[in-house]
C-alpha cells in the first residue's frame, strides 16, 4: 500500500477503510471488516489524516512572486490603521 492508491486503480490517491480493506482482501486475500480494520492501524499507530487542500492549476512560481512583489504593499505595518 506503500505505491499508493492510484496504482491499484482508485480515481485518487486518498487511502479509505473501504479501500484498505478492499486492496487487503485482493493482496493477501485477507478479509476485515472496517471497524476491526481501523483497530489494526490504530494499534500500529496510524492516524486518520485529510490532505491538504490545493488547487490543482496552482502556478507556485506567480504565488512566490506575489509574495515577494505585491503583498508588502497590502501587509498591514505596526502602528498603521486599516486601508479605508
Amino acid at each position: 500500500m506503500a505505491k499508493g492508491a492510484l496504482t491499484y486503480g482508485y480515481s485518487t490517491d486518498l487511502w479509505t477503510l473501504p479501500r484498505i480493506v478492499d486492496v487487503m482482501e485482493k493482496e493477501w486475500g485477507v478479509r476485515y471488516s472496517q471497524s476491526r480494520m481501523w483497530d489494526i492501524l490504530r494499534a500500529h499507530r496510524l492516524s486518520w489524516q485529510r490532505p491538504r487542500r490545493q488547487a490543482r492549476e496552482k502556478d507556485l512560481e506567480t504565488v512566490k512572486r506575489w509574495k515577494r512583489y505585491s503583498w508588502p504593499r497590502y501587509k498591514k505595518k505596526p502602528g498603521e490603521s486599516a486601508p479605508s
